[in-house]
């Protein structure tokens, strides 16, 4: 293990074996050579810009921003990993959403996005930023340095809803940085920077579309910068609109269909076999889309069409879980949704003006809109049908008198009648005015203070009333009139039930479904106010140097407000139920950071930095806690640099852990106890008593930019998170898993009748978890003069040699190597290896750039108990080819160019795993090959 083969010298340098290093040099290397892709980061740019070489389009500024540290300093370096992206960057990707591009970083995640969490309506259409593999609720986004309003009760930033026209550069913060900009921090910080400094207009128009004629895209961004009064002041406007088709269900790929996984009828615990086999045609056993009786010596009879009678064809592999290889059942697997459908609109006016020479005063105000419409999850239900039904066909009932039969169970799909959609639109808008300047000798301050709101509405239209449905069903002839009527109305003739015919696929009427469905809906209003004050200077000095101090607070409140509908409030509906609630959290910070000099211009040192940062926090739910972080910058001379930093990293629960009061959601489970596949409720609430999450993170790591070839630099960083007392809830199948494999803690969230099936899952966070994840991060980069142009290598690695999670009973659940995703949300599955390198030739009249991108495989599942026909995948290498050429140019730096992309050129399938979804859907590409092609302009 990785830890084993790790010794620490008195500079904090960690020395890796010998073959690991070279397994690490050789990936970076190799792929950087031979798969020539394309460059992401720049986190090399401390050399490259040195060479004179740097884009004509990437993003300067006059100021000094450091992110990761809030001390600014000229020359200064912060200890902690920082990986950049500037708008060059971002440009040869070419994606209609910045997360995108974002999530092509090794050391990001794409676990929240459309397409990995289709299916999950708080999340879904949404892109949530996810460092390290540890969710995105430890993943801190800001922009320019300050906090944004969050798009969802768990206090989290959509960056659907961020402005993104106007974004020169990110900052990727990969260490824990909760001393220096609080809460959330633990995994890092994302920085989106806006290019303040546009003079001009600049915009793009794009459009994508797949081989499969569908994730249909288009992007179409404008912004404008003007300087005015002699310079004094600078306004920024911008807007943009962007639509993506999105892909209805995993059908449509050949990779996916039906595919699924299935029970094996053969299995015991004693005898070897697999517990799971991978099938090619998913099906229930127990259910049919028009209706099929499973009860008595009826069993195997099916409705077709206007209920004519047929046999129900059973597939091969019949489980004692109601599953099976093809056959008549519903589908278990093809329904999901493979990526939402999204549309966006956003818009950003900033200004600032010089009030006087050394005060600035700033105000900005932006608005970001979400939509979409998308069909929830099919799903099938056992009935109790009565011989007295109106609906029988007349050959049954015969067959029931004839067997003296009053009833049967009817197992039938909801398809034609209760599928319903998801349709959400969030807004966000928020407002930021400040002061900045300076007070004197190296004294500078910044104040401001934000205000922001979200509110995000979300319908579940056709969702089923399941007292409705059960009187709709129980349909009877009227005796006076010779009709069909509710059995209900013969006795409340006011009632309105419509009786719902459920015999054969399209026999429910419209009026009957109208009568059993209505529209849940879940109203969030989210409103953050945020007020921060920053003074910066230098005290005094030292035999180095002058020291650099930065002190200030910050206060922070956040409200939620969650409303729904008075049936949702009775929780009347089949799914939803959002049960309304209010939370408020006030958070009161002071913080300092101080930047000592301890060498400089030595001959054993050219300059030795110590950084110490320290912060307060006080929560109004959860009490003090305090965060620090002490850090070393070692530069040797100027080929050889150390750094090592060693924090304490929090995260506080956030409004809805807390304060939610419940939702009810249906979950299909296979419980091995019983040997049976069901449906069952499960209620989602808060927990009022938790604290906040520790972290202790060490970071070292060594860069190396020889002068011997001044375009070269190379970063190794070894990183080692440790998180106590951390939030977690595990998914309704985990839980289901784990109390079969004989752990009682999780027996208690899971209750079961006298029938010996489990009655109600609960499902509600806890301080139960501790998660360790460590690693170590490549970067290398090297530019050289190639004829007119300029040829760029890049490599960024990330090798993930841990990331546990341990339970409250010391269960481990190993992570790294897993494509397990047990939660859509939570901490699950990574790759131990991801690669992103590129090689791009450019000049002044075109660009021509190839990226290719790596993530390995693993093994399926490390469930305790839980074996498959094959336990492990291989990985996947995607190329995107990418290129731009120049078609108008004129004197003052005015250009219009052409650009294209294919992404996954060679069409690149992901690995079947079949456990949970066909394949780990955070962690492979599931769209396919993707072609992208628009105008870029700047005048």
């Amino acid at each position: 293990m990785l830890d084993r083969a790790i010794s620490k010298g008195a500079t904090g340098l960690f020395i890796a074996p010998r073959q690991r290093l070279k397994t690490l040099l050789f990936a970076t290397a190799g792929l950087a050579l031979v798969s020539a892709p394309h460059a992401l980061a720049q986190t090399a740019s401390e050399t490259l810009a040195t060479a004179g070489d740097v884009p004509d389009d990437a993003a300067t500024t006059e100021d000094i921003i450091v992110t990761g540290t809030l001390v600014a300093r000229p020359g200064f370096v912060s200890p902690t990993p920082v990986t950049s992206l500037d708008s060059a960057d971002l440009n040869r990707v070419s994606a209609s959403n910045l997360a995108d591009a974002l999530n092509q970083l090794p050391a990001l995640k794409p676990s929240v996005t459309p397409s990995s969490v289709g299916n999950l309506s708080k999340l879904a259409g949404g892109n949530f930023l996810d460092l390290r593999g540890l969710t995105y609720l430890r993943t801190l986004t800001l922009i320019d340095g300050k906090r944004y309003v969050p798009a969802t009760p768990e206090g989290v930033v959509n960056t659907n809803l961020i402005p993104q026209a106007l974004i020169g550069g990110v900052d990727v913060v990969t260490g824990g940085a909760s001393a220096a900009y609080g809460s959330d921090a633990v995994a890092g910080v994302v920085n989106l920077k806006l290019d303040d400094k546009l003079e001009g207009i600049r915009g793009s128009i794009q459009g994508g579309i797949t081989d499969h004629n569908d994730h249909r895209n288009y992007l179409a961004s404008l912004a404008f910068g003007k300087s005015f009064a002699g310079g004094r002041g600078h306004i920024l406007l911008g807007g943009e609109m962007a639509e993506n088709g999105g892909i209805a269900n995993g059908s449509s790929r050949a990779w996916a269909g039906n595919r699924g996984v299935i029970l094996n009828p053969a299995y015991t615990a004693t005898n070897g076999a697999p517990m799971y086999l991978h099938v090619n045609d998913a099906r229930t056993s127990n259910s049919a889309p028009g209706g099929a009786i499973f009860s008595g010596p009826l069993s195997g009879l099916a409705f077709g069409p206007n209920g004519a009678t047929m046999p129900f064809r059973y597939g091969t592999l019949v489980t004692p879980d109601n599953s099976m290889n093809g056959g008549d059942g519903d589908p278990l697997a093809s329904p999901y949704v493979l990526e939402t459908p999204l549309k966006r609109r956003s818009a950003y006016g900033g200004v600032r003006f010089d009030l006087a020479d050394d005060i600035t005063a700033y105000a900005s105000i932006d608005y970001g809109r979400s939509t979409f419409s998308e069909a929830s999850i099919p799903s099938y239900d056992n009935f109790t049908i009565l011989r007295s039904n109106a609906f029988l066909p007349a050959s049954v009932r015969a067959d029931m008198v004839a067997q003296n039969l009053d009833s049967f169970t009817l197992g039938r799909g909801n398809l034609d009648y209760g599928i319903g959609k998801i349709e959400q639109k969030a807004e966000t808008w928020q407002a930021v005015g400040g002061v900045r300047g300076k007070l004197g000798g190296s004294w500078t301050f910044d104040a401001s203070y934000s205000y922001g709101r979200t509110h995000n509405r979300t319908l579940f239209t056709g969702n089923v009333i399941n007292a409705r449905r059960l009187l709709a069903i129980d349909a009877v002839v009227n005796p006076v009139t010779g009709g069909i009527v509710c059995r209900s109305t013969q006795t409340d003739p006011t009632n309105g039930c419509v009786p719902l015919n459920l015999f054969g696929v399209g026999s429910p009427s419209q009026q009957a479904i109208d009568y059993i469905t209505g529209t849940s809906v879940r109203d969030w209003q989210i409103k953050q106010q945020t007020a921060d004050l920053a003074i910066r200077g230098e005290p005094f000095s030292t035999w180095a140097g002058p020291v650099s101090l930065a002190v200030g607070g910050q206060w922070r409140q956040q409200t939620v407000d969650v409303t729904s509908d008075p049936l949702s409030i009775a929780r009347a509906f089949r799914v939803g139920n959002t049960q309304p609630y209010t939370g408020r959290i006030t958070v009161k910070e002071a913080f300092g950071e101080l930047v000592v000099p301890l060498a400089k211009d030595e001959s054993w040192a050219q300059n030795i930095d110590l950084d110490i940062a320290g912060r307060v926090t006080d929560y109004s739910t959860s009490g003090t806690v305090e965060t620090w972080k002490a850090g070393l910058n070692y530069a040797v001379n100027n080929t050889l640099r150390f750094r090592v930093t060693r924090s304490r990293d929090i995260r506080a629960p956030n409004i809805n852990e807390l304060f939610q009061v419940g939702q009810t959601l249906i979950f299909s489970i296979n419980d091995v106890s019983i040997g049976q596949r069901y449906n069952v409720n499960a209620v989602s609430g808060g927990n009022p008593f938790l604290k906040p999450e520790r972290a202790d993170t060490l970071t070292a790591g060594i860069v190396f930019t020889p002068s011997f070839l001044p375009r070269f630099s190379l970063s190794i960083d070894y990183y080692d998170i440790k998180i106590k007392g951390a939030i977690g809830s595990l998914g309704a199948q985990s839980i289901v898993d784990r109390c079969n494999a004989g752990q009682t803690s999780f027996c208690l969230l899971a209750p079961r009748g006298s029938d010996g099936r489990i009655s109600v899952l609960l499902i509600a966070p806890v301080n139960f978890q501790q998660i360790t994840t460590r690693g170590v991060d490549v970067e290398a980069a090297y530019r050289m003069r190639v004829g007119g142009g300029s040829f760029d290598l890049h490599a960024l690695v990330n090798y993930t040699d841990k990331l546990d999670l341990v339970g409250d009973s010391g269960e481990l659940t190993r992570f790294a190597g897993n494509t397990d995703q047990p939660l859509l949300d939570g901490v699950g599955g990574t790759a131990r290896w991801k690669v992103t390198s590129s090689a791009t030739y450019s000049t002044d009249a075109y660009r021509l750039s190839l990226t290719g991108r790596y993530v390995s495989g693993g093994v399926l599942t490390r469930d305790p108990g839980v074996t498959f026909d094959y336990d492990s995948v291989k990985g996947r290498v995607y190329l995107d080819i990418s290129g731009e050429v120049a078609l108008y140019k004129n004197a003052n730096g005015g250009k219009v160019s052409l650009f294209g992309v294919i992404a996954n050129a060679l069409d690149t399938d992901p690995p079947f795993t079949g456990y949970q979804f066909q394949t780990a859907r955070q962690l492979y590409d599931v769209i396919g090959r993707q072609y992208t092609a628009g105008v870029r302009f700047k005048f």
